[in-house]
């Protein structure tokens, strides 16, 4: 089979992506990375069927393929997702129909054959939609963050595509955790290149907000002593951040490795304070029922209560039912005459 036995064997999703486009005839490449969607609409032996209500599936992001007829069933959403989503599927479509490696899947048990065919999917979305040069590689060794801002402006893909590729561009025996946060800190994708943890999806990380405020003036370089909170209340410190605000000034593209000398972050506990103002106490994450799903808040352990649903404070004196001032009613404290 001409080579393709050894990489069967040694399931390297990158080498298989890259033989496969390397052997493809019935596509222009460039025309794939300028505009995937119409290259593909434009092309014969495969479909495109756009259905606006198709349900998520998880593959690729929103849509899949059916082998018959070969159809790409696109569920649009943002136009670079879009674009690696038609690319991943079209990846389904070259692996199933090609004539050594498709009989290679066959012959795989469903579930190994599921595994590496999504895997070599998305590396064919990856190099086909975002192709590096050895300058790339070199500089994601030193300054990951750098690398996906311009990765995101010198191609069609989206903040998530380009974070993976750089994750996947790292020297082996890197240690770094990759994110990208909105300005106002909460993390929308991450991933790890080790084994401290990502930074946690949905969260607010009051560190990210601050290190986006000075990413607006120039690219940060700093010792990232905020810490990354995580959702068991812990925190991780002991870090360095790089950060490059993404060319649209809407997100932030962060890079952070640890400081110590053992190549691992530093753990720690802070103590919480209630927010709500009638009780205040302080507290371990670990003695809370958890957090709010709506502020996200840890719930006191004393009142029960958390940031949303604190009550207002009353805005007038319930014995002389005269307004508190602004500064009474920022220290409690009124007399009534």
């Amino acid at each position: 089979m001409d080579g393709w036995e050894d990489l069967a064997v040694g399931r390297d999703a990158h080498a298989i992506a890259s033989r496969i486009i390397a052997e493809c005839t019935t596509f222009n490449f460039a025309a794939l990375r300028d505009n995937p969607l119409g290259a593909v609409m434009g092309s014969v032996g495969i479909e495109v069927e756009i259905e606006d209500g198709l349900i998520e599936t998880g593959c690729g992001g929103g849509g899949y393929y059916r082998p018959k007829p070969p159809t790409i069933h696109l569920h649009p959403a943002t136009y670079r997702r879009d674009n690696f989503t038609v690319l991943h599927e079209l990846g389904h479509h070259l692996q199933q129909t090609h004539d050594q490696w498709g009989f290679t899947l066959i012959d795989m048990a469903e579930r190994e054959r599921r595994d590496i065919e999504e895997k070599v999917c998305d590396q064919f979305a990856a190099q086909v939609l975002m192709p590096v040069s050895d300058t790339d590689r070199h500089a994601t060794s030193l300054h990951p963050a750098d690398v996906m801002a311009g990765l995101f402006a010198r191609w069609e893909a989206s903040r998530s595509a380009v974070l993976q590729r750089v994750r996947e561009m790292m020297p082996q025996g890197a240690r770094w955790l990759l994110a990208v946060s909105d300005l106002d800190g909460v993390v929308i994708t991450s991933a790890t290149t080790y084994e401290d943890p990502q930074p946690p999806k949905g969260l607010m990380q009051e560190g990210f907000r601050r290190v986006a405020v000075e990413a607006v003036d120039a690219a940060v370089r700093r010792e990232f002593h905020e810490g990354i909170e995580y959702k068991t209340g812990s925190v991780l410190d002991g870090m360095r951040v790089e950060a490059a605000l993404d060319h649209e000034e809407r997100y932030v593209f962060l890079a952070l490795r640890p400081t110590t000398a053992n190549g691992a972050g530093t753990w720690t506990y802070p103590s919480r304070e209630c927010s709500n103002p009638a009780c205040e106490k302080a507290f371990q994450a670990t003695s809370s029922s958890g957090r709010c799903e709506t502020c996200q808040d840890f719930k006191c352990p004393h009142c029960h209560r958390c940031g949303c649903t604190a009550p207002a404070p009353p805005e007038k004196c319930g014995t002389c039912f005269l307004p508190y001032t602004p500064a009474e009613m920022a220290s409690g404290n009124h007399e009534c005459w």
